[in-house]
């Protein structure tokens, strides 16, 4: 396995901090991804060893205001129009991608945050695209979704739009952990493996707060995205592979994902779907348990049937 990383600087308005695992041979596709909220492109090394034995390239950029990129120290996030130009940032590698490996097949990826721009993403139609996966969604009631998002409207009016607020992560991420007893860290809903988990905590290229706007922003795209109306805009015929935890908090410990997979069956989109016991939120990172094995399994095993 070979690996690049280097900064695209051109078209397009924001330079794009990029990795690439190439295998050692023909490269059959590509898988590009998109990362989560307050990480990086740069955790999925382990992904990347199984798809590049297996002949597949694996891409990613780092998200605006995320891993390499600048902003508030500590804090992760997009800026007011960053939403917008977090998926004018997805086409524009996409486009690069398919340019350096013409003729093989693309498949998009989109964990957490990223499976919301995904899901915005799809709704598009890109062209050229062979499949799509998607890992560690949800979907929420949109009364609820407006409730959550008047008040982080009110925080933003105090701490500004790219700026921290204590209670906006307590409506997330303190919510979500509030789920798993007893408690080792602030962070223990993401992954029950505490070597991976403390990677992640000490990874300098993972910030450790987000913005209220950044929280806005994904409530938006979940309420935008969690309506029947949006999957009828996705391409039926394209194939999506969906996994998750069913000890996500993110996905309702299940009961969210299987919602999305509800409304994507109704949609008549051809979808496969996967629930891994005991998994929660990062499931590509749920090493001790097995998971994350059996995930990078399932998803090389889907892309191998492209």
């Amino acid at each position: 396995m070979f690996k690049e990383e280097w900064i695209l600087d051109a078209p397009g308005p924001l330079p794009l901090c990029c990795v690439l695992w190439l295998p050692e041979g023909d490269v059959k596709g590509v898988l590009q991804l998109t990362h989560g909220m307050t990480e990086h492109s740069g955790r999925y090394d382990a992904l990347a060893r199984t798809l590049t034995a297996a002949g597949w390239a694996v891409a990613g950029f780092d998200l605006p205001g995320h891993g390499r990129n600048p902003g508030p120290d500590g804090i992760a996030t997009f800026g007011q129009d960053g939403w917008e130009a977090a998926l004018e940032a997805m086409v524009r590698f996409s486009g690069y991608l398919q340019d350096r490996f013409p003729g093989r097949k693309l498949v998009l990826h989109g964990f957490s945050l990223g499976s919301f721009l995904l899901r915005e993403y799809l709704q598009s139609r890109p062209e050229g695209i062979s499949g799509a996966v998607i890992i560690g969604t949800g979907c929420q009631p949109g009364w609820l979704l407006r409730i959550i998002m008047a008040v982080v409207n009110r925080e933003i009016r105090e701490v500004g739009f790219d700026g921290y607020s204590s209670l906006v992560r307590q409506l997330s991420f303190g919510t979500y952990n509030q789920k798993f007893k007893p408690l080792r860290t602030e962070k223990d809903w993401l992954c029950s493996d505490e070597t991976q988990l403390d990677l992640f905590l000490a990874d300098p290229h993972c910030r450790e707060n987000f913005s209220a706007g950044l929280f806005l922003q994904m409530l938006s795209a979940m309420e935008r995205t969690g309506k029947q109306a949006s999957f009828a805009l996705w391409d039926p015929e394209l194939p999506v592979l969906l996994i998750s935890g069913d000890r996500d908090p993110v996905g309702d410990m299940g009961a969210g994902a299987k919602k999305v997979l509800k409304m994507a069956d109704a949609a008549g989109l051809n979808t496969e779907f996967h629930l891994i016991p005991g998994a929660r939120h990062d499931v590509l990172h749920e090493e001790a348990s097995g998971a994350a094995e059996t995930a990078r399994t399932l998803i090389l095993n889907w892309l191998e049937k492209r």
